[in-house]
């Protein structure tokens, strides 16, 4: 110990024998009344970056005339240190392109610089060792110009939202059945020796028709619509298609009624009688104007145009009936070929197709995949909350349905929640050349990019998503959050409610009273919840907030207490008996 005094006493005679041999003794001496302003205070990152700014003030009769000095301010750390740019003033008689400081007067200058945020910055503080020059150099001085570095911006949650396609499965599908029931001239009576009714394709379909209303399917309605031929008077016709659909409704449902009791009989010999309870939606639609007129413009028969000109000619309906009655007479083909067909009613039957259930279903997605549909598949993902097996479903969809961009998307998605990238990206790229300009793929490509925190290229990706019918917004707001563009980041948000990231833009953007408010309405707060909710409380002088938020976030996560302990956040609070507690 007494070497090193011996040796420190030493270097002190030699800076003073230096000092003094080249005239900047008085500039050393005096060097306490030079006055600088840090703005902030504590240095504070923004967007990555730390921005200092320096107000200097130099008294009248200090700055020696031809005297260079170099203020160059430092950010030191533990195991380091980041030199900021160099300022260099100068006396009114040195020869340079310093800013010039008048000895009389004295002068002041301003210095700005931007550096690049690193963590092992959050315990540090801003210093100056500024060195003067005039036939040597000397040190003037180390000064502690600023505590450093408050990071809160850099606490994101970077929950990024990645998105799986819909699967579109319905457990019950809607399946209908169509077939038509013809009626003879002017009558309701049902007759199936009718040319049209006996028709094979017409019978097949009606025969189908009938299988389908009995085969145990959850039936949704039956539909009944009604028409008679546009010859005859309009109100017999309008009477005339109502007794038409009441006619069509009563043989289905009594064939219904028949068949479901002999199904129940089989069954159970002492069944009671069973009424179909089916809804049935009736219409009558009088006369088929618009099927006469289609049927009339597909036909070969070549005096078509002929009629179609008289009926359109005829804006009065009691006349067009009438010309309609001669045609009948002068034309047979459109009594033969063209009327009879209008005599209708049209039965729609609409059921529920039952589908496998879901153990069905989950079971075969990974025993054989390929005897599902694509929707089935998808579906079976989302029966189970094991990643694994829903990577496996979605790559057996890929497999099965090589030609489908989910598949690909979701295998992704997956990748991206266990933080596979690369094979994540893989899948993506695979889905974008099936599906190119897909908001969603765009949007999950942004998230990988993100993720490695490529934010340029990854905000490009969330925009275009957007641009592409993709909800993007959120994860553009965490890049304008990452960028230091708060306003950006809170308009990105908007709609969002009870959100950590929304409250940390509210904090930055220096609305303590919103950043409050969001943070009180998170129902289920995470540890970095109630850390921001003592960062809000310290800097609204909140000490019963601040140490709140504090214990609960060290209750959740330890390694909170040993970050609040050196986080400038809580610089005036660190002597505070209640905060010391909080970190225990």
């Amino acid at each position: 110990m007494r070497k090193m005094n011996l040796k420190s006493l030493a270097a002190m005679i030699v800076v003073a024998l230096i000092v003094a041999s080249c005239g900047l003794g008085k500039m050393v001496k005096k060097y306490p009344t030079v006055k600088y302003e840090v703005t902030p205070e504590v240095l504070e990152t923004n967007g990555g970056k730390i921005s200092v700014t320096v107000n200097g003030t130099i008294p009248p009769k200090y700055f020696h005339k031809k005297a260079i000095v170099d203020f160059t301010p430092v950010i030191k750390y533990d195991g380091g240190e980041v030199a900021l740019k160099t300022l260099t003033l100068q006396g009114e008689k040195a020869k340079g392109d310093g800013t010039v400081i008048k000895y009389t007067d004295g002068g002041s200058f301003s210095y700005t610089d931007i550096v690049a945020y690193k963590p092992e910055m959050n315990k540090s503080e801003l210093r100056v060792n500024a060195k003067a020059k005039l036939k040597k150099e000397v040190p003037l001085g180390d000064r502690k110009l600023a505590d450093g570095v408050i990071y809160t911006s850099e606490r994101i949650n970077e929950d990024y939202i990645s998105n799986a396609a819909d699967h579109k499965f319905q457990k019950e599908e809607l399946v209908t059945n169509t077939a038509n029931l013809y009626f003879p001239f002017a009558e309701s009576k049902i007759d199936m020796k009718l040319p049209n009714n006996k028709k094979k394709e017409n019978a097949d379909l009606l025969n189908a028709l009938k299988e389908f209303s009995v085969n145990g399917w959850k039936k949704k309605g039956i539909e009944i619509n009604a028409w008679a031929s546009p010859e005859g008077e309009i109100n017999f016709n309008q009477n005339l298609s109502a007794d038409r659909a009441k006619a069509a409704q009563n043989m289905l449902k009594k064939y219904i009624d028949e068949e479901t009791n002999k199904i129940a009989k089989a069954k159970d010999k002492k069944a009671k009688p069973i009424k179909d309870s089916t809804q049935y939606d009736v219409k009558a639609n009088g006369e088929d104007w618009k099927g006469f007129v289609a049927e009339l413009d597909k036909s070969t028969f070549k005096d078509k145009s002929v009629i179609l000109n008289v009926i359109n000619a005829q804006n009065d309906v009691t006349k067009r009936q009438q010309e309609i009655n001669k045609m009948v007479v002068v034309y047979k083909e459109v009594e033969d070929d063209i009327l009879p067909g209008l005599r209708r009613a049209e039965i729609k039957v609409n059921s529920l197709k039952p589908s496998r259930t879901d153990e069905q279903i989950a079971a075969l997605s990974t025993t054989k995949p390929d005897s599902l549909k694509l929707e089935e598949l998808l579906y079976a993902a989302t029966l189970t909350n094991d990643a694994n097996i829903k990577l496996k479903i979605y790559k057996s969809a890929t497999t099965v349905y090589p030609q489908d961009w989910r598949g690909y998307n979701n295998a992704a998605y997956i990748d991206i929640k266990s933080n596979n990238l690369d094979e994540a990206t893989t899948l993506l790229e695979k889905a974008n050349t099936l599906s190119p300009n897909n908001g969603m793929v765009l949007n999950n490509q942004g998230v990988i990019a993100a993720m490695k925190k490529d934010y340029d290229n990854a905000k490009t990706l969330f925009e275009t998503a957007q641009q592409n019918g993709q909800n993007a917004g959120y994860n553009i707001g965490i890049i304008n959050l990452r960028k230091g563009d708060y306003a950006g980041a809170l308009a990105s948000f908007s709609g969002i409610t009870c959100n950590y990231n929304l409250a940390l833009a509210q904090l930055l953007s220096k609305d303590n009273a919103s950043a409050t408010t969001t943070i009180d309405c998170i129902k289920e707060k995470t540890a970095y919840s109630y850390y921001l909710m003592a960062v809000v409380g310290a800097r609204t002088n909140n000490v019963g907030m601040l140490t709140e938020g504090l214990t609960k976030a060290v209750q959740l996560d330890g390694k909170y207490k040993a970050q609040a302990k050196d986080d400038r956040e809580f610089l005036k609070f660190f002597s505070n008996s209640q905060f010391q507690d909080a970190v225990k």
